[in-house]
């Protein structure tokens, strides 16, 4: 028979063992270390060379460029709705206020009755990405229903968020020049 002295001390051992084997206690608070966040960590070795072999299989015209992860800032300008036949058509402009491109930006546009039930919508989806500080025109097309009462408008991207802002006015985009023109 076993005395219940032996049970004590083998629970005993059997924690002390297993403390030492996890590592043991907490370090005291002099010797912990904080952790500083110093921003996003540089690229692994790894991921440098697979953005090297697909940017050599894509072409010399196309070239990676780093996209926001989480919370990404836009400004937009006001919407204007009108009617085109038997559709409502709602225009806009987006700029990227971020500090790097913006991949897959999407817009969506859901119209309501005066119950607050959604009627119809849409959707425009950028497959490239918004560079820094680029402008882009939103257009918008639905089904003109004559229970639209009003409309919502979010925005979002394939890596997260987006914190939206609305402007006055964002100036037009700027016009690229076509290779070949210039002053003759």
């Amino acid at each position: 028979m076993t005395r219940p002295g032996h049970f004590l001390l083998f629970g005993f051992l059997a924690c002390a063992l297993t403390a030492a084997a996890c590592g043991g206690s907490a370090p005291a608070e002099e010797e912990m270390e904080m952790e500083v966040d110093a921003g996003p960590a540089p690229p692994s070795a790894a991921a440098v060379a697979a953005a090297n072999r697909l940017s050599s299989q894509l072409g010399d015209d196309i070239r990676l460029v780093p996209t926001v992860r989480g919370l990404a800032e836009i400004a937009y300008e006001q919407p204007t709705a009108r009617r085109d036949g038997n559709f409502i058509v709602t225009r806009f402009r987006v700029q990227n206020l971020a500090e790097n491109a913006i991949a897959g930006l999407q817009v969506d546009e859901f119209w309501f009755d005066s119950d607050g039930n959604t009627v119809t919508g849409d959707s425009v989806r950028f497959r490239e990405p918004v560079l820094s500080g680029q402008v882009v025109d939103i257009e918008l097309r639905v089904p003109r229903d004559p229970a639209m009462d009003r409309s919502n408008y979010e925005f979002s991207h394939q890596n997260g968020d987006i914190k939206a802002t609305l402007f006055d006015e964002i100036e037009d985009p700027e016009e690229e020049e076509e290779a070949g023109e210039g002053n003759s």
